[in-house]
C-alpha cells in the first residue's frame, strides 16, 4: 500500500487543536466504561490528519466530547482538548453552541438521518447562517438563499438552484453526503471533523465524496480530522495518522511513514488485515483476539496487551505513553525495529 503524495504544512506550526492525556467514561447500568484514557492528537491548519482503529475504538466519541455533543452518560475524567488557545473541555454550552458550525463543523456518518427530513436541504443551510450571522443586511432572506445556492454549488452539486427546494428523500446517498458537507462548511470553518464520511456509498462515489472534502480542505486551508476504519482510504487522502485501539492513541506518523514502517505492533497488524492493490487473500491476517470490555476493573494498563505477541509484565501495569507532537511518536516498551516494520509496510 503507497500512501498518496501529499503536502503537509510545516511540523513546526503550532496545532490549530491539541488534544491532552484526554479521558473520558459512561456511567451505565451495567457498569462504567472506560471509553477514553490518555488520548493524545493534534491537528495543524491546512492538515488532514486521518484518525484509524477498529470500530469501537473511540474515534467517534473522541469527536463528539469535544464538541460538548456526548450523551449525558459521559462524564470527562482528565486532560485538555485546546482549540485556538480555548480549552472546549472547560468551555460553557453557550460558547460551545457559538462554535459549534461556525468554527469548528462536523460531517456525520449517516447523512440521512443528520438531515431533517421535513426541510429543504436549502432552508436548512440558511439556519446554519442565520445562527451565526454569516450574512447581514436589510436584505437578508434573499442573501441568506443566494448563498444556499452558492454552498451547493461549491460541493458540485447541479442545478443548486433547484435543489435548493429539495428534501433529504429526493436525493440519493452521495447527493446528501454533499448536502451535509454543504452544510458544515458554510460559514467555513477553521476546523472539519468528518466522522466515516463515506459509509454505506459505492466506490465510485466514496472517491467522490474524498475527492471532494480533501479538496476544499486545502484550498481553504483548513485543519480536518479525518475519522475512518478504512486504512486504504486514510493512506490515500490524509497527511498525517493516528491510530486509536481501545480508547488509547498508539501511534501518530506521516502517512508515507506509518505504511511504510508501523512500529506498534496494533498499526503493523492493521496493516496486515488491509487489502492492497496487489494483495492476494492468504497473505491478509486479521488482527488477533478482539478488543477488550471497557467495563473491567482489570483492564491491563497497555489495553493491546492481551492481543499482542510482543507483550511483557510492564504492559500489564504501566501505560505507555503517546508523545503527540513527536514527528513518529508509538506508545510501546516493545515497538517493532526497523526489518520487522518494513516488512509490515
Amino acid at each position: 500500500m503507497k500512501p498518496a503524495a501529499v503536502n503537509s504544512p510545516a511540523a513546526a506550526q503550532p496545532p490549530l487543536l491539541d488534544v491532552r492525556d484526554f479521558g473520558l467514561e459512561f456511567r451505565t447500568r451495567s457498569g462504567t466504561v472506560h471509553a477514553l484514557e490518555g488520548v493524545n492528537l493534534q491537528v495543524r491548519k491546512g492538515e488532514i490528519v486521518g484518525l484509524v482503529g477498529e470500530s469501537g475504538s473511540g474515534k467517534s466519541v473522541l469527536s463528539y466530547a469535544m464538541l460538548g455533543i456526548s450523551d449525558r452518560a459521559a462524564r470527562i475524567t482528565g486532560g485538555s482538548a485546546v482549540f485556538g488557545g480555548l480549552d472546549l473541555l472547560q468551555a460553557d454550552e453557550s460558547t460551545l453552541a457559538d462554535l459549534r458550525g461556525r468554527e469548528i463543523s462536523m460531517i456525520f456518518q449517516s447523512p440521512r438521518t443528520a438531515l431533517n427530513p421535513i426541510r429543504p436541504v436549502g432552508q436548512q443551510i440558511e439556519d446554519v447562517l442565520r445562527r451565526h450571522a454569516a450574512a447581514r443586511g436589510p436584505d437578508l432572506t434573499t442573501s441568506l438563499k443566494q448563498r444556499a445556492v452558492q454552498a451547493l454549488r461549491d460541493v458540485a452539486i447541479a442545478d443548486p438552484e433547484r435543489r435548493v427546494a429539495a428534501y433529504p428523500f429526493e436525493m440519493s446517498g452521495g447527493m446528501c453526503q454533499r448536502v451535509m458537507i454543504a452544510l458544515a462548511l458554510a460559514c467555513r470553518p477553521s476546523l472539519l471533523i468528518a466522522d466515516e464520511p463515506t459509509t454505506g456509498l459505492d466506490v465510485t462515489t466514496q472517491a467522490a465524496v474524498m475527492d471532494l472534502i480533501t479538496g476544499l480542505a486545502r484550498e481553504r486551508q483548513m485543519a480536518t480530522l479525518f475519522i475512518t476504519h478504512d486504512l486504504a482510504l486514510a493512506a490515500d487522502y490524509c497527511d498525517r495518522i493516528v491510530v486509536m485501539h481501545a480508547g488509547h492513541t498508539v501511534e501518530s506518523a506521516p502517512s508515507s511513514r506509518l505504511f511504510a514502517m508501523p512500529r506498534h505492533p496494533y498499526s503493523a497488524r492493521l496493516l496486515s488485515s488491509t487489502p492492497g492493490p496487489e494483495s492476494q487473500v492468504h497473505s491478509l491476517a486479521p488482527v488477533p483476539g478482539q478488543l477488550p470490555d471497557l467495563r473491567r476493573g482489570d483492564l491491563p494498563a497497555c489495553r493491546f496487551a492481551e492481543r499482542c505477541e510482543r507483550a511483557s509484565a510492564r504492559c500489564s501495569t504501566e501505560r505507555p505513553q503517546l508523545d503527540g507532537a513527536a514527528q513518529h511518536g508509538v506508545a510501546c516498551f516493545h515497538p517493532l525495529g526497523d526489518e520487522e516494520a518494513q516488512a509490515h509496510g
